[in-house]
């Protein structure tokens, strides 16, 4: 092949490179780091209490009915295989006009040929991603099943879910069409739908097996966007959740997905009777629900480092997915059996 010859073989690979770029948008990329057990220690915060949830020596036992104040909290042990896998990830968050910190779980069985299914695990208050993602069993179960986990920030840790009337912030772009900037409230709730978006992009995700899931503030995340986005989830799970679901009316839009609901009965931060009004209101419509309560458990340490209650999480989404699901069975997929006379 001569040299002008092959300069024009060139230009044209080339051309066909760009062509192709133009036609086939690039996935976008992750900002990620493998997660270390130093940073995993400090993100535990000050231990009051053993892991075990014993006395430590020297140190006040908390007092849970003093509410915040008196949460235990315990050092973070020793990372296992799972959790050494969590990846401390960014994006660039346009809507804020900042990088957005979240954290994620791929299981080792993990094939890009294969779709596996999702979990969006929310944090509650003034918890972050990765303190969320390191709550006991989370990856173990995740990755015994075949889970990813994501574990967005919603904005701050502090913003909430979405639903909130809030103040617009000043950094924030304009909403389309107006010329009022995004309230925190909105931003979180964006935040969790813009990460979801890109693991779903990024990752072979079945979109019959996609799970949301939330403690406490990430509970009543749980709730909202599982009932505004009630057509995503295969399953949804709040734990000690905050607002509820408070009468039948606002339950219709659950019919359709089935939901475990955990609390423990000694909560001192989201009263038990939440769970039990949106447990009245689920019953109220026919919707599909288990509802477990613990008794003496108080608002997170029994799920924080409660591996065997984590663990009905997983087994409860492991049953599911929206292709075996018919939705809420009307009278007339279930007709009365035809009376037959003697």
């Amino acid at each position: 092949m001569n040299l002008n010859v092959r300069m024009l073989y060139s230009g044209f690979l080339l051309m066909a490179a760009n062509l192709c770029a133009q036609q086939t948008p690039a996935k976008p990329a992750l900002t990620c780091t493998p997660l270390t057990q130093e940073h995993a220690d400090a993100s535990a915060g000050t231990p009051n209490i053993g892991h075990d949830g014993s006395p430590l020596p020297g140190i006040p036992a908390p007092d849970i009915s003093r509410g915040f104040s008196g949460i235990p909290r315990s050092a973070q042990p020793a990372l296992t295989a799972s959790q050494r896998r969590i990846q401390e990830c960014t994006y660039h968050f346009a809507e804020a006009n900042a990088d957005m910190p979240y954290t994620l779980f791929v299981p080792s069985t993990y094939n890009a040929a294969t779709p596996s299914a999702l979990i969006v695990d929310l944090h509650g208050l003034n918890i972050t991603p990765l303190q969320q993602i390191l709550f006991d069993g989370t990856t173990d179960f995740a990755e015994r099943f075949g889970f990813i986990v994501l574990s967005p920030m919603g904005y701050n840790v502090s913003a909430g879910w979405g639903g909130r009337v809030g103040v617009p912030v000043a950094t924030a772009q304009l909403k389309p069409g107006t010329d009022v900037r995004y309230s925190a409230s909105e931003l979180a709730e964006l935040d969790a739908v813009t990460a979801l978006k890109l693991i779903r992009a990024t990752y072979n995700i079945d979109k019959d097996r996609i799970f949301l899931m939330g403690h406490s503030l990430g509970g009543a995340g749980t709730y909202y966007l599982g009932g505004k986005y009630n057509d995503v989830w295969a399953g949804l799970a709040p734990v000690s959740g905050a607002t509820g679901i408070p009468d039948a009316a606002a339950a219709e839009r659950y019919k359709a997905i089935p939901m475990l609901i955990m609390h423990g009965d000694k909560d001192s931060i989201v009263p038990v009777v939440t769970s039990r009004r949106t447990v009245a209101a689920l019953q109220a419509v026919g919707a599909p629900h288990i509802y477990l309560e613990f008794p003496g458990m108080d608002h997170e340490f029994w799920i924080r480092r409660g591996a065997v209650h984590m663990e009905k999480v997983f087994l409860f989404f492991s049953l599911l997915s929206k292709s075996a699901n018919p939705g809420f069975v009307t009278p007339d997929m279930a007709p009365p059996p035809v009376s037959r006379g003697r």
